[in-house]
């Protein structure tokens, strides 16, 4: 998987399940849903995403989503 969008989505719906990804939707304003693992990253909405992801995660799965993004 290419896009960095797709793997948050799947990310927060392991652990934070389908809740976790309406939160993340309202949080930052961007349909997670509409993206596909090889649809490019819009950088407006990857960063309102990043914004949103402290304060929906914790600070060990943060840790783990970085290592899971860089990973790739």
């Amino acid at each position: 998987m290419a896009n960095r969008i797709s793997r948050i989505t799947t990310f927060v719906e392991k652990h934070k399940l389908g809740f976790g990804v309406a939160r993340l939707i309202m949080m930052s304003g961007v349909n997670v849903r509409s993206f596909g693992p090889n649809d490019p990253d819009p950088p407006d909405a990857l960063r309102r995403l990043e914004q949103a992801l402290p304060q929906l995660l914790t600070i060990q799965e943060l840790k783990e989503l970085q290592k899971i993004l860089s990973e790739a």
